[in-house]
């Protein structure tokens, strides 16, 4: 999960990225400020974005994971 501070958290979407080890930076999923979610192809079925704006807090799970799910993850926001 990731939590940010300093900023008015519902105002903004969650971005979801990761990196494995060696690899370039890939989007993994995003949800909006209205909870609208969209997955990259490569996570459909996989992944579930979640954001509890009382905790400025989002959340991402994924299932299904195999060698190449490996990675750092990271998330980011943007003012929707």
């Amino acid at each position: 999960s990731c939590r940010g501070s300093g900023f008015i958290f519902d105002h903004y979407d969650i971005w979801w990225y990761r990196q494995a080890p060696g690899g370039s930076l890939e989007w993994v999923s995003f949800i909006s400020t209205f909870s609208v979610s969209k997955s990259a192809p490569a996570m459909e079925g996989r992944a579930l974005v979640s954001r509890d704006n009382s905790r400025s807090q989002s959340s991402l799970s994924l299932w299904a994971l195999g060698p190449r799910d490996s990675a750092r993850f990271f998330c980011a926001v943007s003012h929707g």
